[in-house]
């Protein structure tokens, strides 16, 4: 059962008691709220606030938001429920919107801070984009739920590129140079094992190396099969690219009951 969209109503009380003038807006694109000029909670940023409330907590819709609120010279404020605030917090938290090395079952320790590329190899949420590649296809693997990380045994000079691994129980299935080989131009479809796409007959067709190994109705029907189509890492320097210093002054508001708690940066 999906959770209720939090009300903003008891923050936005707060945040006039704190001094803020709030703006409530209408329209998609836009936060429902906007306040500012009064007294942040815990000082994180005297910038004004995107008010963002939030059911859940997928990474793509949390930096989303903290990439619109950059891009118009806000901090973000999120509101959210107590389960779902803690998984904002944790998402947020250092490293900042990376996968804990704990999280992702490494306790070899990668000597990462901050979210820094130069700091280690970093762990990353999937989000579900699909990988375009140069021929047209999409990327596809065998492994249902593979991770992304970049290989902390190379690199670890400042300007260094390291490889973007795409792993399943500890197996390589994909290695790019790099998170800059998702982006124009698309990656080489020789890079992943299996790639798919749609024909003219409206059925998947799914691609080995080098001949054809499949074809069905429906994405459901391919899954059945074995073929997985592959999720984007979420690399926080594609997303965050205007005032990306802005989206490290985050607050969370946790709402329980009426009462409003804070949570900052």
């Amino acid at each position: 059962m999906a959770l209720p969209t939090p009300d903003v109503d008891p923050v936005l009380a707060d945040l006039d008691r704190r001094g803020y003038e709030t703006t409530r807006l209408d329209g998609a694109a836009t936060p429902p709220a906007v306040a500012a000029g009064g007294d942040p909670p815990n000082a994180v940023t005297d910038r004004p606030l995107s008010v963002e409330p939030l059911a859940e907590a997928p990474p793509l819709s949390v930096v989303a938001a903290l990439a619109d609120a950059a891009r118009e010279q806000r901090g973000t404020l999120f509101v959210a429920g107590p389960d779902t605030a803690e998984r904002v917090v944790d998402i947020l938290s250092d490293p900042f919107l990376l996968v804990d090395d704990c999280e992702a079952g490494d306790t070899g320790g990668s000597g990462r801070e901050d979210g820094d590329s130069d700091a280690g190899g970093r762990s990353f949420y999937a989000i579900p984009d699909r990988i375009h590649c140069t021929d047209g296809t999409l990327a596809a693997t065998a492994a249902a739920d593979p991770t992304w990380r970049e290989d902390d045994e190379t690199g670890g000079v400042t300007g260094d590129e390291r490889p973007l691994l795409l792993e399943s129980d500890g197996e390589v299935l994909a290695a790019l140079e790099s998170v800059d080989a998702l982006t124009c131009p698309d990656p080489d479809p020789e890079a992943f094992p299996f790639r798919y796409a749609r024909g003219d007959d409206k059925r998947f067709h799914v691609y080995g190396r080098d001949r054809e190994v499949g074809t069905f109705t429906s994405l459901r029907a391919m899954e059945g099969r074995g073929f997985h189509p592959v999720d984007l890492p979420l690399v926080p320097e594609h997303h965050l690219r205007e005032n990306a210093h802005l989206a490290r002054r985050w607050t969370v508001a946790i709402v329980d009951d009426g009462t409003v708690e804070y949570v900052t940066a």
